[in-house]
């Protein structure tokens, strides 16, 4: 039941002092706070929980707080190659957190992730928000040079009665109290979203050690022996503040900056419905009329439970939430900030055509039936397939985020999009097309968009017109994107791309699958286009062990010719080899055809085999060829369905060298 304001204050009633409650007072949503802001320094573990997220909007747009500074904690996520990460502390929390606060308009907001050893908790699908372009290519505000620590101590000599807002573990805080004690004597409060005092998670009388405490408790107990002021805010006022379905719809329907922000994150997020544990901490920070607080004495055991002990340190605790009027006070405040944006009208109409037989060459595919690729999926989340889609096994749901072309792009606006990134970005032929399988609600119009590695812009096509609520298998000839502004002309042959997009309305929902960009067949061309896709290797572009993996040697074709091939390797017994790795595990079909280009010297016989773990799945293929240059050939496999490989191996006699290039395994079409 949703309170008016004025009700709410009404009802609040204030308990008596020998009972030893406080209730903060009122404030009104839309006004700022009669007093100066606080200074704060919040300290979260973005990118797990959706709760930091909501906490991090809720400081934002509070007049109460003046953010001096975010620091994070948390590692355990991979090394990016394309940012430049520090070579000391796993930043990807602190990029996260750069690209949000600019996404929202927030004044610039200095940030700083904390040093290693972090505890090891990595992003889940959160981390897509980290690897948009905008963050990736210095588009936003940029985490510190310092670590955590050394930002927090900065600011602190610099400001005076400063609280730190601590919603993750209390890693960093604990480092600074130790490392920085002249800086940390300066502290006027410490405000922790932890503990468990009588409850646990599930809101039972089952106290358990709260996540935050117990990540790192040796970094608890010395902030809690430590002589600074603590506010505590632990499960038992926080555990069943769920943000429900009418209430995120609420939320959303806003359609702000910060809004859309906070939806696209949530999105990415693994669960369904956010527990608004953090946000409690920020506004116990300030005057808010909901949240009754009381001092206890506490210590936090060598277990990481949180409990009262004579000689604990007395803590100042949340103990009691009006949880409807909370919410909607969140939500209320949330939402009266910003004014609504939502995409431009597409331009560039274009329409679909036939997929056509056998590519000439497909360049790169994506069906989502593995995670080998996952690293590139740039935006979306796999799901199960509807068993009436007739697919593969998942698919990939289109989720927020902003237009990739921040050029002539429209990136104020949020879309909802599917982008799969083809590393190491294949050069295209003259006549590129584009097959995959979608699915559409909310709309009949997509916009189709691709990045030049070459040119350094993106263009792109949009279709209108389509059925919606029902399975389709598209195709469109990429020669005809332009960019948005119409310039840009077609694809060129030998033009490096990267980043294939698919965009919708944010209002609206999309499903992809089965992605293949490829070259139109010829003429001559009569076999179908193939049923499935398994794995495709080309060496023009990206490096040998890394894009590339196996036992060879990636070399440039003598000119005329363009582009390179993978060249085997002499083993100790004289004979000569290609051991290919798939990158991982591919599940085949009962029949599988391997095509690829090979060169050797004619009638050398080659026996190829395809494996997983070392051992032979099927039976090996025997060849020779009749002439020494490069010829396209077919071997054609036959195993038990759902068997799996992951390498294809390639071995000529002694002293013979051969090469390969443009490999396929694939699925005939019946």
């Amino acid at each position: 039941m949703k309170l008016p304001l004025t009700r709410l204050l009404a009802s609040l009633v204030l308990v008596t002092s020998s009972e030893n409650f406080t209730v903060a007072q009122a404030v009104a949503p839309a006004k700022a706070a009669s007093s100066e802001p606080i200074p704060v320094i919040i300290d979260t573990d973005i990118g797990g929980a959706i709760d930091d997220a909501f906490a991090l909007g809720l400081a934002i747009v509070s007049p109460e707080l003046e953010i001096l500074g975010i620091t994070t904690v948390g590692g355990g996520n991979e090394y990016d190659r394309f940012v430049g990460q520090s070579k000391d502390r796993d930043d990807h929390r602190a990029w996260l957190t750069c690209r949000f606060l600019t996404q929202v308009g927030a004044k610039p907001i200095p940030v700083a992730a904390g040093a290693e050893p972090q505890h090891k908790t990595p992003i889940d699908n959160q981390i897509q928000y980290r690897r948009h372009p905008a963050a990736i290519y210095n588009r936003t505000m940029k985490p510190a040079k310092e670590s955590a620590v050394e930002l927090m101590a900065k600011l602190l000599k610099e400001r005076d009665d400063v609280t730190i807002i601590a919603l993750g573990p209390l890693t960093n805080v604990a480092r600074l109290l130790k490392d920085e004690p002249t800086a940390a004597k300066r502290i006027k409060r410490i405000v922790i979203m932890g503990g468990a005092i009588d409850i646990g998670y599930d809101g039972s009388k089952r106290p358990e050690p709260e996540w935050n405490l117990k990540t790192d408790i040796a970094a608890a107990q010395q902030v809690f022996a430590s002589s600074i002021p603590l506010t505590l805010v632990p499960l038992d006022v926080t555990a069943n503040l769920a943000l429900t379905k009418e209430l995120r719809t609420e939320l959303f329907a806003a359609q702000t900056p910060l809004t859309w922000q906070l939806q696209n994150l949530y999105e990415l997020w693994n669960d369904d419905t956010p527990i608004l544990f953090d946000p409690v901490a920020i506004a116990a920070t300030f005057s808010q009329p909901t949240v009754i607080v009381r001092p206890m004495k506490l210590k936090v055991t060598t277990s990481g439970l949180t409990t009262r002990a004579a000689d604990g340190h007395e803590v100042t605790v949340a103990s009691q939430i009006d949880i409807p009027a909370f919410l909607q006070w969140y939500v209320d405040r949330i939402t009266k900030t910003g004014e609504r944006v939502l995409p431009r009208p597409v331009a560039n109409l274009s329409t679909m055509i036939e997929v056509g037989s056998f590519p000439a060459q497909i360049h790169t595919f994506e069906n989502y039936e593995t995670d080998i690729e996952k690293r590139w999926w740039m935006c979306g989340k796999v799901e199960r397939a509807e068993s009436e889609a007739k697919l593969g096994q998942r698919v990939c749901r289109a989720v927020l985020t902003q237009d990739f072309d921040d050029r002539q792009g429209d990136t104020k606006a949020m879309y909802r999009a599917v982008i799969f990134n083809p590393v190491p970005g294949p050069p295209m032929g003259p006549n590129t097309r584009l097959r995959f399988q979608y699915k559409l609600s909310g709309t009949d119009t997509l916009r189709i968009q691709l990045y030049s590695l070459t040119n350094g812009y993106h263009r792109y096509l949009s279709l209108q017109g389509l059925q919606q609520d029902k399975w389709q298998t598209g195709c469109v000839d990429m020669t005809a994107m332009r960019r948005p502004d119409g310039t840009g002309g077609p694809l060129a042959v030998d033009e490096r791309i990267d980043d294939i997009q698919f965009y919708v309305d944010p209002r609206a929902e999309l499903l992809i699958d089965n992605i293949a960009l490829y070259e139109a067949a010829p003429a001559s061309e009569s076999r179908p286009f193939p049923r499935r896709i398994h794995y495709t290797g080309w060496f023009d572009t990206g490096k040998q062990g890394v894009e590339w993996q196996g036992a060879f040697e990636i070399v440039e074709y003598a000119k005329p010719r363009k582009w390179k091939f993978a060249r085997s390797l002499s083993r100790a017994d004289g004979s000569s080899q290609i051991s290919l790795s798939l990158r991982g595990q591919r599940e085949l079909d009962e029949k599988v055809v391997l095509q690829l280009k090979l060169q050797a010297p004619a009638n050398t016989e080659l026996k190829i085999q395809l494996l997983l773990s070392g051992e032979t799945q099927g039976s090996s293929q025997v060849l020779s060829l009749p002439a020494d240059d490069f010829q396209t050939v077919f071997l054609q496999f036959k195993v038990p369905t759902g068997t799996k490989v992951d390498e294809i191996q390639i071995t000529s006699p002694a002293g013979v060298v051969f090469g390969i290039d443009d490999v396929l395994l694939f699925t005939p079409a019946e």
